[in-house]
């Protein structure tokens, strides 16, 4: 009876240890670009409301989309905030990824060039930079160079850079004669006497800029996690919006940045001017955006709606959360 009770209190101790250490396991959210479009993240997470919610959260910085959604996949890490195209293309080819939140409409970026581009007809034949071949800033460039009449390829030569502080530091040193940046960066450009040759985000082009992603698979084992994590994404949004000297300082911890006039001018740009919806559906049109530029013979016949749950964001909106917030 007493080696019986000894056991039964052992077994039990060591399933308390390992609830306790399941429970400890922190949740990562992976982001994929030094830029001012991270900003809902990185105040969510310096305001303390990803703590208020009972979660602990880590913020790795995975350079580029493609290999954060590598990381997702392989288990590494449990949220992707930032790429959206790589999240479809790796759907379309089977996985079970999908969009959950977004806080930017447009793409905001810029193509930036050397002084001596004078127009977009000068571009024939130079090299212009992007993070990443099929990525967001990629797909940006196909805006512009459509509008301006180059094609890629044949006009234009693109070449990948592996992330944006790579693209301005190519630019900057000549190795591109373009680059396609977003905030902070093309800000810097500017001050460094580089010519702003089009701001993508005046287009009018909606486009999911910045969506939170995961998995089908962890959203059905966790969705109360993934339900407190919107939550407190809701809390760091609003406080982005509504307390510019705390989102400056943000800004500047996580962007590198100390220029005080860059981070009035980030400020605006994230904090005022492309803030997104206060409450962050993914738009449908956004995606489908995303779809037709894709090769439809390469890919599955696809709809929006497949790539996207707003569910999760409803739930949150029926519970009067958001009402409550921005009252």
């Amino acid at each position: 009876m007493h080696l019986r009770c000894l056991f039964l209190y052992t077994t039990f101790g060591l399933f308390l240890l390992c609830v306790g250490n399941a429970q400890a396991a922190p949740v990562r959210v992976a982001y994929s670009a030094i830029s001012g479009a991270m900003s809902p993240l990185w105040t969510t997470q310096e305001g303390g409301y990803f703590h208020r919610e009972g979660l602990d959260i880590e913020l790795p910085y995975i350079g580029g989309g493609t290999l954060l959604i590598q990381s997702m996949l392989g288990g590494d890490v449990q949220f992707a905030y930032g790429p959206s195209v790589p999240v479809v293309n790796a759907a379309l080819r089977g996985s079970d990824l999908v969009f959950i939140a977004n806080t930017g409409d447009t793409l905001i970026y810029s193509v930036m060039t050397k002084p001596e581009i004078k127009e977009p007809m000068d571009l024939r034949g130079k090299k212009v930079g992007v993070t990443r071949i099929g990525g967001s800033a990629d797909l940006a460039l196909d805006y512009a160079l459509k509008k301006w009449g180059l094609q890629r390829g044949r006009d234009v030569i693109v070449v990948q850079t592996g992330g944006l502080p790579e693209s301005l530091a190519a630019l900057r040193s000549g190795v591109v004669n373009g680059a396609v940046l977003s905030p902070p960066n093309n800000l810097l450009a500017k001050k460094a006497g580089l010519r702003e040759m089009v701001d993508i985000g005046q287009l009018g082009i909606i486009f999911p800029n910045t969506a939170l992603s995961t998995t089908r698979s962890y959203l059905k084992s966790n969705r109360e996690v993934v339900i407190r994590l919107l939550r407190a994404f809701g809390e760091g949004q609003h406080r982005l919006r509504s307390d510019k000297e705390f989102s400056m300082r943000v800004l500047s911890k996580y962007t590198k940045t100390t220029d005080p006039e860059v981070l009035a001018e980030l400020y605006q740009i994230y904090g005022v001017r492309y803030t997104g919806q206060q409450i962050p559906y993914v738009r449908l049109e956004g995606v489908e955006e995303i779809l037709k530029g894709m090769d439809s013979k390469e890919t599955r016949p696809a709809k929006p709606a497949d790539f996207v749950d707003n569910s999760l964001l409803k739930e949150v909106e029926q519970s009067g959360f958001f009402r409550k917030l921005y009252r």
